[in-house]
């Protein structure tokens, strides 16, 4: 279980509160869709979820335990194998392919291979099997997204946090993202995403209005 606890956020350089003693409780198959306007803290609060942005006051527990007491080694081994995260911006190396860069973050030598043949799958079920010797400067923005999106999964992370994984999409790229994520949550995961995108109250268990 993901809980959130009391969450305050400020900003010293303009000395704004953008999350104010938020709580948030998700379980196993819940996708929950973060909404609201831009500068109303959306972002901010997944970055905080996801680990990456130590609140000013309250806890972020997973399974009982608050994520910022971990060390960074421990922090680390929670990204690897427990949160996925997609960010808003489609980060990608730019002299690697497709292929490299959704499973370079995770290999070690030995389970090169095996994670090639898992992000087939996945890259099969995203509908761009086709991509994987390709570059991320011969594609779109659509399916760079999708990239991005896999490589967060690869490692069937518990929790995936998306931080507006539809925004600049046509509606049928953004309506496969959007079923994705429906049918990860249904398989007993834990969906926190960020979004703008009016479709994913359809879809969604719980919407989160900042």
């Amino acid at each position: 279980m993901l809980r959130v606890e009391e969450i305050s956020k400020r900003f010293k350089k303009n000395g704004r509160t953008v999350l104010d003693h938020l709580d948030l409780s998700l379980e196993k198959g819940e996708f929950c869709a973060v909404m609201g306007g831009s500068g109303s803290g959306k972002s901010t609060l997944l970055a905080v979820v996801a680990g990456f942005l130590k609140p000013d006051e309250g806890h972020v527990f997973l399974d009982g335990k608050d994520l910022y007491v971990l060390s960074d080694k421990e922090l680390s081994s929670v990204h690897r194998s427990r949160i996925g995260y997609v960010p808003q911006s489609n980060i990608l190396l730019k002299n690697y392919t497709v292929m490299e860069n959704i499973v370079s973050p995770y290999t070690d030598g030995e389970k090169e291979q095996v994670l090639k043949e898992k992000a087939a799958v996945i890259l099969s079920e995203m509908g761009i099997a086709d991509l994987a010797d390709r570059f991320p400067y011969e594609l779109s923005g659509g399916e760079q997204k999708r990239v991005c999106l896999i490589r967060a999964l690869l490692m069937d992370p518990e929790i995936l946090i998306a931080d507006e994984p539809t925004t600049g999409l046509d509606a049928v790229t953004g309506d496969i993202i959007l079923r994705f994520l429906d049918t990860y949550a249904k398989s007993g995961k834990i969906i926190l995403a960020a979004t703008h995108d009016e479709h994913s109250k359809a879809l969604a268990t719980r919407v989160l209005t900042l």
